[in-house]
């Protein structure tokens, strides 16, 4: 074989392999997630330090439902971003708006930190340990514009609730994980960060 052959060849082998990845991507094309222009009425940002996870839900005024997790966070760990959407029907999303602004959500603090006693660890019985749940909760609808965030708590059911977070802060946060994990498409778009 000569030099030549080889190099159609390869050029062949190249090329075919440019038209197959071109077909698979134009019969699976990557899903679009579109993220409305407009400020969300409702978001809440999650960091589970010790999951090494980071989420983000966003509510729009139309019922659009974005949602974001970040996996991975931690040396040695493969990362990736999840992202699923849904949609609340008008009247879901109202219900939801009302209960946050007769709930006293915004009489809350703007911040709160875990008020139980520090766990010490096995290795370091003198230090104590917090927990590593961080969350932010924000309105941004008609008369209510805040923003109420909660550090330190600790995860005794894996995240899904804050028992010691003041009412309404622990219901909401409630109210919305469900929204995230219940009323989005599982992964619609998967990617590598």
């Amino acid at each position: 074989m000569t030099g030549k052959t080889r190099l159609y060849i390869g050029l062949l082998v190249v090329g075919l392999v440019l038209v197959g990845s071109g077909l698979w991507l134009l019969l699976n094309p990557i899903p679009q997630i579109n993220v409305p222009e407009s400020t969300p009425v409702i978001a809440m940002d999650i960091t589970h330090t010790g999951g090494g996870a980071i989420s983000q839900l966003l509510i729009y005024e139309e019922g659009t439902i974005i949602y974001r997790e970040d996996t991975g966070l931690r040396p040695g760990q493969v990362r990736t971003r999840a992202w699923s959407k849904g949609k609340l029907h008008e009247g879901e999303l109202a219900d939801l708006l009302e209960f946050i602004n007769d709930s006293g959500f915004e009489a809350l603090n703007s911040d709160y930190e875990f008020p139980g006693i520090p766990v010490p660890t096995e290795n370091f019985p003198e230090a104590r340990e917090y927990g590593d749940l961080y969350c932010t909760i924000s309105v941004d609808n008609q008369d209510l514009q805040k923003a109420v965030s909660a550090a330190f708590y600790m995860t005794p059911d894996g995240g899904m609730t804050y028992p010691d977070m003041p009412y309404p802060l622990n219901e909401i946060y409630r109210r919305l994980k469900d929204i995230a994990e219940n009323q989005t498409e599982v992964e619609v778009y998967k990617e590598s960060i």
